[in-house]
């Protein structure tokens, strides 16, 4: 292993894992650019993790093995890839790659560029590299960049403007290789144990399954929303057999209402719109506490848009560029096109945005908090107080998510999304881990032409969910967003609603609903609530997996080996025997020359 000369390794045993150990030589500044931190050959890796000889001649074969690519934020993509495949960039709109592209170079060919964790899969065999910190205090965000051909690693910091002390962490990384979904997934959960930050969210459910959920308002009205519409969803949702109240309310699970964006004068502006909220959001809250349900409410705290007062009356707390401009954030037509982002350097930016979380949780009484759009705290720019962006962002986001409850001694839970996954794990154990879902299951405007990996969209926003399963339980409570149930305002047809169901139970924790608690009644929505509660009931207690068998198919399994199935996400029939039909539980397949072709966009399940 060759380590960059400004930091010293060492190398121990812990959790049966090997965890390295990397600390600076010496007083080290740090400038532009990410900071090589050690590069190391597979065979090194296959040593270090203890890899027996099978496994490493399975690796050895390119044609028959995956690379975990892991994105920068929330809303990247997370999945294997197979030799050949690669994440697009978005063209046309480039301030889209705002969104998605973290700290140091882009993606070179013939490399993997994976953040925070990768592993190479061969079989059901698995050799991971997990940047797992330190509990004690923050440490920079480590990126992995891995040779497709030879399997050989670079591991990199992204501390652009860091200054260490001798002998400081600058991070540690685990190593080490399993066989089989949940052995890895076991020893993930034992290398960020330390944190034992899923304590916070205790409160949501129960200790040993933390499966909140709830409703909210985003894809039932996205932004046109008031007191009247919210109102009457509150008062609708328990008077139904909606989702959530079928599932959650009425046995007696903790359940969220959360109220997401378009409450506010403007995005950067969190007093709530005189018009469109007359009464305010304590009422709210208050109405929304005496139903039985967790207050929540949404927020991009990092945000400012053109439309909104700090952008016209402080501009000095804009994150600018060299030359003194303000820098993109991304590009939203619905919030005045182009938007910024705040610079949060600057100690009265923290005191501000402090203040706003006091108004939130002590004034109004939400105790549910959606952050969303974090990534902008580590946008390029000439922050005004110097220093490495990491640092500043873990100090703003500790201050922010540090009340775990309220003056009334409740619970206070903070969802983040859009966010840097490892910069943002110790604050947010609630975690949105894939991209936007939508009503309908592709945007092709979005996906072929701009090449938005971000996209809102139902196969997007599955691929995550599959991909980042890992995750779950183990570094997160993975969010997958939410599910559907309606037909009205729908493009997504029965057997795609219920794959997206089926996955976020089977793959996430987090349940969430958006459909119009006051226009449920449909035939056809009663119908199919009534047979996704009732497949909830059967699947409920085992742990679950997923596989990449091709692309777009995914093999789905229960840890006892009693329930498996295929999940198709591509767009034709995928063969395969060895399923039993009168066994099935979900069954979207034709018999076809004694085997089974799962239908393209669907979930198939059996039950031994």
């Amino acid at each position: 292993m060759k380590v960059d000369p400004r930091f010293s390794a060492s190398i121990e045993d812990r959790d049966g894992q090997k965890s390295l150990r990397f600390s600076a030589s010496a007083e080290t500044a740090l400038g532009e650019g990410a900071a090589p931190l050690f590069e190391a050959g597979f065979s090194e890796l296959c040593e270090l993790a203890g890899t027996p000889s099978p496994a490493r001649e399975a690796f050895a074969d390119a044609r028959g093995r995956t690379i975990f690519s892991n994105g920068w934020q929330s809303w990247c993509f997370g999945g294997e890839l197979s030799a050949g495949e690669r994440i697009p960039r978005a063209r046309i709109v480039p301030n889209i790659n705002v969104y998605t592209d973290g700290p140091g170079p882009r993606e070179a060919r013939g490399e993997v560029l994976s953040r925070f964790l990768s592993f190479v899969r061969a079989g059901e065999g698995r050799l991971v590299v997990a940047s797992v910190g330190s509990p004690e205090r923050a440490t920079p965000p480590v990126s992995f960049r891995i040779d497709r051909e030879t399997l050989g690693l670079r591991a990199e910091l992204g501390a652009e403007g860091a200054r260490f002390a001798a002998g400081e962490l600058v991070a540690e990384i685990r190593c080490f290789y399993r066989e089989g979904y949940f052995e890895a997934k076991d020893a993930l959960r034992e290398a960020f144990g330390a944190y034992g930050h899923f304590d916070r969210l205790a409160f949501l459910g129960s200790s040993g399954s933390l499966v909140p959920g709830g409703y909210e308002s985003w894809y039932n009205h996205y932004t046109k929303i008031d007191d009247g519409i919210i109102a009457r969803d509150l008062e609708s949702i328990s008077s139904n057999d909606n989702l959530i109240n079928s599932y959650y309310l009425r046995r007696g699970k903790p359940t969220v209402f959360q109220i997401d964006d378009g409450w506010e004068r403007a995005v950067g502006r969190w007093e709530p719109d005189p018009v469109k909220f007359p009464r305010g959001m304590k009422a709210f809250a208050e109405e929304i506490e005496a139903k039985g349900m967790i207050p929540g409410i949404w927020i991009a705290p990092l945000l400012a848009t053109r439309g909104c007062a700090i952008f016209r009356e402080r501009p000095e707390w804009l994150l600018r560029d060299g030359l003194g401009r303000p820098v993109p954030a991304g590009l939203n037509p619905g919030w005045d096109g182009v938007f910024y982002c705040l610079d949060i350097s600057i100690p009265e930016v923290e005191d501000y945005l402090a203040g706003i979380f006091d108004t939130l949780v002590e004034d109004w009484g939400y105790r549910y908090l959606k952050l969303d759009f974090l990534y902008a705290g580590f946008i390029e720019g000439a922050r005004r107080e110097g220093g490495a962006a990491y640092r500043h962002y873990d100090r703003l986001m500790r201050r922010l998510t540090s009340r775990t409850r309220n003056s009334r001694g409740l619970g206070v839970a903070y969802l983040g999304c859009g966010a840097p996954l490892e910069p943002s794990f110790r604050h947010f154990p609630l975690m949105r881990i894939g991209a936007d879902t939508k009503e309908k299951w592709e945007d092709g405007l979005l996906k072929s032409v701009v090449r938005h990996q971000g996209r809102p969209a139902a196969y997007a926003n599955l691929t995550h969910t599959i991909g980042r399963s890992l995750l779950d339980g183990t570094v997160f409570v993975n969010d997958p967003d939410v599910v559907f149930c309606r037909t009205r305002r729908m493009g997504l047809s029965e057997a795609e609603k219920e794959l997206v169901a089926l996955v976020d139970l089977m793959l996430a924790s987090q349940i969430m609903f958006s459909d119009d608690p006051h226009d449920y009644g449909d035939p056809e929505e009663s119908a199919f609530t009534a047979r996704i509660v009732g497949l909830f009931d059967a699947l409920a207690g085992r742990r679950y997996g997923a596989q990449r068998i091709a692309r777009d198919v995914y093999s789905i399994f229960s840890e006892n080996g009693r329930v498996r199935g295929v999940a198709n996400l591509s767009g034709k029939p995928w063969k395969a025997a060895g399923y039993d039909r009168s066994a099935a539980l979900v069954l979207r397949a034709d018999a076809v020359e004694g085997a089974l072709a799962f239908r393209p966009r669907s979930i198939s399940l059996f039950e031994t």
